[in-house]
Order: structure tokens, then C-alpha cells, then sequence
């Protein structure tokens, strides 16, 4: 193998790990279909407390062997105060995920004498992610609908290194704006129509440039991402079917707008889309919610693609 092949060869995996590192999100902080039914609907004034835990699993073909495996809780603490302004009921809310992250993936190298060596590369990790503020939320709701505008801030509390596969952050801080609603076609509101748009725009990370020694007989390489930015859609239909409980299918669709690039090689535009089924239903005497959905991704580009099931648990007090 030239020098070339080398630096293009070793380029490539420190980017794509990185970027894979990040599932299922990869270079967004925000996980799509985390809102699921009604996720473009705020819920009445009180304090609200929510569990969510997220389980994902995936491969991407652009590795050979790749897999990746997430597990996030992320307790939730939500305000939505009794104060209005434009007719919108204020609130905010924080959020402290805990994650762990399995990524792994299979890779050969030529040593001396022309022999081909194989290899699992693998990288774990947990420990505190990136922390979410959203200090304002604005929520209206009226006979037939229901809307949401929110801003949030993503501060970078995760561990980050560059170049290692499993990362707990994005050593970027983020603005995200987001826009939302839920149309109820009839007077009892037994059916929902939601939308939910969010735009996240990511700064430079804290340690933008990192030149890295891998190695092996590698040379070093710079490792280098720029700012950029993520859009992301969920939709969802869903139906009343016993007092208190719902049912639905819901779906999302992520793109993201940030080049990356390592040593020669830069890569970008990386989306995924997905959709499943979804049941939420409330205790109404003890104020307590509990929703489980299933996602599918049926398509991905430059990101891993696979599984997700996202449980969620809110008390209202």
C-alpha cells in the first residue's frame, strides 16, 4: 500500500468513526422521533418529570462489520408555567442524558512480506452526554389545534476525543430552534395529525483541528470539523381507542448539512429516515404517562441505519 492509499485509508476511518460515534445522530444532538404522537403539542401548565430511555442498534455498508449499539437515559425536567405572552403559555425545560456507546467495526492492514492482517476495532463508553436547555417554549392551543415554538441550547458536557469511536458528545455547542404542531379533525380530538420541525445549527468544536498519530506505520493525519447544520421532520397519525390511550404511527426524516473532512477526504449531507408504530396511555390518578415506540429505518446515507425503541415515562406533579 502507497502513502496515499495510507493517508486516504486512515482518513477516512477517523472521520467515519467519528461520525459514526454520534448514532443515531450522527453530528445532531437532537435523536429524530424522540417526540413521537402529538409531538408537536405542549401539555397543560404544571411541572412535569420524564424518563426517557433510548435503545438503538445499527450498521452502516461503508465499514465493513460495523455495528453500533446506544443506550441513552435522558430524565427530563419540564416547566410550563401559568404566565402567557402573545397568548402562549411560557415554559422551559432541562434535560441530562446518560449514555453508553458500543461501536465497532472490522478493518486489514498489509505488514511486511505482503501478508494481510485482520482486525476488530471496537470502542465503549459511559458516562455523562451532552446537556439540553430550552429556556423558553412558547404553546398555543386552540379548538382544532395545537402549537409549539421552542429554542434550546446543547452545551458540550460529554466527553469528546477525537478520532476514538465512541464518543459521548459532540465538543460543539448548539442552538436548535423548533416548530411544531397537532391538527384534531374532529370535535372529541380522538384523532391527531402532528408535524414537528427542528434546525439545529452546531458551532466549531471546542478542539476543531486535532492532529493524530495513529501509528502502525501511518503518518499523521489532521482530523478537522467544520460548523454546519441539521434539519430534522417527525410526523405522526394517531387514534384514541380506549379512554386515556392512543395509538399511532409516527416517522422522521434527519439531514445534515455539515462538511467534515480528514486528511484529503471530506464527506457530507449524511440522512436517515425512519417509521414504526407507537402506544401512549395516562393513569389519570396518579398524573403519570407511559409511551413505548419502535422505529425502522428504511433508508440512510453516509450514517449508520437500524432499530430504535424509545421508552418514556412522565409524572406530573
Amino acid at each position: 500500500m502507497d502513502m496515499k492509499k495510507k493517508i486516504l485509508t486512515v482518513g477516512f476511518t477517523a472521520f467515519i468513526t467519528a461520525a459514526m460515534a454520534q448514532t443515531p445522530v450522527d453530528g445532531s444532538h437532537y435523536a429524530a422521533g424522540s417526540h413521537g404522537i402529538k409531538g408537536g403539542s405542549t401539555p397543560e401548565p404544571g411541572l412535569y418529570l420524564e424518563d426517557e430511555n433510548l435503545f438503538y442498534a445499527g450498521n452502516s455498508s461503508q465499514m465493513p462489520g460495523h455495528h453500533t449499539f446506544v443506550y441513552v437515559q435522558a430524565p427530563q425536567l419540564t416547566w410550563i408555567t401559568g404566565w402567557t405572552f402573545l397568548d402562549a403559555s411560557l415554559g422551559m425545560d432541562i434535560q441530562v442524558p446518560l449514555e453508553y456507546r458500543e461501536v465497532s467495526y472490522s478493518t486489514s492492514m498489509v505488514i511486511p512480506f505482503g501478508r494481510v492482517v485482520n482486525t476488530k476495532i471496537n470502542d465503549d463508553q459511559f458516562g455523562l452526554g451532552d446537556i439540553k436547555l430550552e429556556p423558553l417554549i412558547l404553546a398555543w392551543h386552540w379548538q382544532h389545534f395545537d402549537t409549539t415554538a421552542a429554542y434550546s441550547l446543547f452545551v458540550p458536557s460529554g466527553n469528546f476525543s477525537a478520532g476514538r469511536l465512541a464518543n459521548l458528545g459532540d465538543d460543539e455547542w448548539a442552538n436548535m430552534i423548533s416548530l411544531g404542531g397537532v391538527w384534531y379533525p374532529d370535535d372529541k380530538k380522538t384523532w391527531a395529525v402532528s408535524l414537528l420541525h427542528h434546525y439545529e445549527i452546531n458551532s466549531s468544536q471546542v478542539g476543531s483541528i486535532s492532529s493524530v498519530t495513529p501509528g502502525g506505520g501511518f503518518p499523521a493525519y489532521t482530523y478537522h470539523k467544520v460548523p454546519g447544520s441539521v434539519y430534522t421532520l417527525e410526523w405522526a397519525v394517531s387514534k384514541t381507542i380506549l379512554d386515556n390511550t392512543d395509538v399511532g404511527l409516527f416517522g422522521y426524516y434527519q439531514k445534515q448539512f455539515t462538511d467534515g473532512s480528514a486528511a484529503t477526504v471530506t464527506f457530507r449531507d449524511s440522512e436517515v429516515a425512519g417509521i414504526g408504530p407507537e402506544i401512549s396511555t395516562t393513569i389519570p390518578r396518579w398524573n403519570l404517562t407511559a409511551s413505548v415506540r419502535y422505529a425502522y429505518e428504511f433508508t440512510a446515507y453516509d450514517r449508520p441505519k437500524g432499530h430504535t425503541v424509545n421508552l418514556a415515562i412522565t409524572k406530573k406533579f
